[in-house]
């Protein structure tokens, strides 16, 4: 193997932007909100977003940008508004094909996400023929998480949950924060971020790839599913 890391025990995906095509339309949402209020958020601030449970996005926008409510009111502006865009949110490439192949070879997963219950049976609606091979989920309103990404809380519990110990699991994230949490929690962690993101990965990931499609690429990892680490180092 390429990554002198154990064989890991379990997968655990982040959900926003890893396994669905749903940041961009938070985004979008988000902007639309808040130009309501007469302000547009620019591309960086939207980048130290990503990946953050709704109720912080919601709080750190308000007071970042003084608008005239509370972070409460904004998302009850946002949820009618988010909750018919999701519900059409596409799958990202690779990401029901690795789903479907990892449960083949019955391999454990779980999702680890910032999304509450609710908004997590929107999105996933209309893909429920590959999330229901995943046997463990964690929402961000789950009454055992006591902090949110990008503490490492949420990938401990799934850990917990699948009985495996957090040193066993290999992690996918797309988000800065997801990535922070899950080497945190001291796990494996594989990045798929947005490329305005990249740069901003901690030194500490060990791997980096565009897409999960890379994953089932057989000319260039012929055998990658028999063994995840057989992953090529981050270049820096």
């Amino acid at each position: 193997m390429f990554f002198d890391r154990p064989m890991p025990q379990a997968v655990i995906y982040d959900l926003d932007g890893l396994l669905l095509d749903t940041e961009p339309i938070h985004a979008q949402v988000y902007d639309e909100v808040a130009q309501q209020f007469g302000v547009q958020l620019d591309p960086a601030f939207q980048a130290k977003l990503r990946g953050r449970p709704s109720r912080e996005t919601s709080r750190l926008i308000v007071e970042t940008l003084n608008l005239p409510v509370t972070p409460a009111e904004f998302l009850a502006i946002r949820k009618p508004i988010i909750e018919a865009r999701v519900a059409q949110s596409p799958a990202r490439p690779g990401a029901a094909e690795l789903v479907q192949a990892l449960h083949q070879r019955q391999f454990p997963q779980a999702i680890a996400t910032s999304s509450t219950q609710p908004a997590f049976a929107i999105k996933t609606q209309q893909h429920q023929h590959w999330f229901r091979l995943i046997e463990t989920v964690v929402c961000g309103d789950d009454p055992q998480l006591e902090r949110p990404k990008p503490a490492p809380d949420i990938f401990w519990l799934a850990a917990k949950r699948l009985g495996v110990k957090p040193e066993a699991c290999l992690v996918f994230e797309d988000s800065v924060s997801g990535v922070r949490a899950a080497l945190e929690a001291g796990m494996t962690v594989i990045a798929v971020p947005d490329p305005a993101d990249r740069d901003r990965l901690p030194s500490e990931v060990h791997y980096c790839l565009e897409s999960l499609a890379d994953l089932l690429d057989r000319d260039r990892y012929p055998d990658l599913l028999a063994d995840l680490t057989a992953l090529p180092a981050l270049p820096r």
